[in-house]
């Protein structure tokens, strides 16, 4: 079975470090059939995210956010603008009222945050500090684990150019701000048919 945005296989070490214990004492708990799991071609043995959730809290174990997210439709709204931030997540929760609806400040903080989310959609503003939403765009292109995740761009500056530059870096639909909150769902839930 693929892995997508909101299926993730987890290895031994990455068991270990979610569940705060010794690489061993997740492999013994695979050994004693306490999680199911399955073999890859190269002999490593990997637990899907679900079922390993499902074990922490059988166990009542702490759950890390990167794994409290999966199984859920996620976005991560991209914006070094709080009041825009706030905008698009209110906009986003009244029409997706079970997301779970993450915020990045920057294209650092995005990078970070992409890879331990997987998120569905991301709602990326161009304009950002550190590293802008272009290469932000390209990273996720180029990365096998992120690529498949859709990208909506935003913008103020320059619509036109910007459009032009941010579609050929890789996003899958634009919008210049100021924008209407119909038109900014219309776009989300056009994204989200086609993943």
């Amino acid at each position: 079975m693929e892995d997508s945005p909101q299926k993730k296989a987890f290895g031994t070490h990455d068991i270990a470090r979610l569940c705060n214990v010794t690489p061993p004492t997740a492999i013994n708990w695979i050994e004693e059939g306490k999680m199911p799991f399955f073999t890859t071609g190269g002999g490593h043995r990997r637990v899907w995210d679900k079922d390993l959730l499902a074990f922490m809290r059988l166990h009542n174990m702490p759950i890390p956010p990167e794994l409290e997210t999966r199984g859920k439709l996620v976005f991560l709204i991209v914006d070094d603008e709080e009041q825009n931030r706030k905008f698009i997540a209110r906009v986003i929760k009244g029409a997706y009222p079970g997301a779970g609806i993450e915020e990045a400040v920057d294209g650092f903080e995005a990078g970070h945050k992409l890879h331990s989310l997987r998120p569905a959609l991301v709602v990326l503003d161009i304009q950002l500090p550190r590293v802008n939403g272009i290469k932000v765009c390209e990273m996720m292109r180029d990365d096998a684990d992120l690529r498949n995740i859709k990208i909506l761009a935003i913008t103020g500056y320059d619509v036109e150019e910007s459009r032009a530059r941010i579609l050929k870096a890789g996003a899958d639909d634009f919008l210049g701000k100021p924008f209407a909150v119909q038109e900014l769902l219309r776009k989300i839930e056009n994204l989200l048919a086609k993943t």
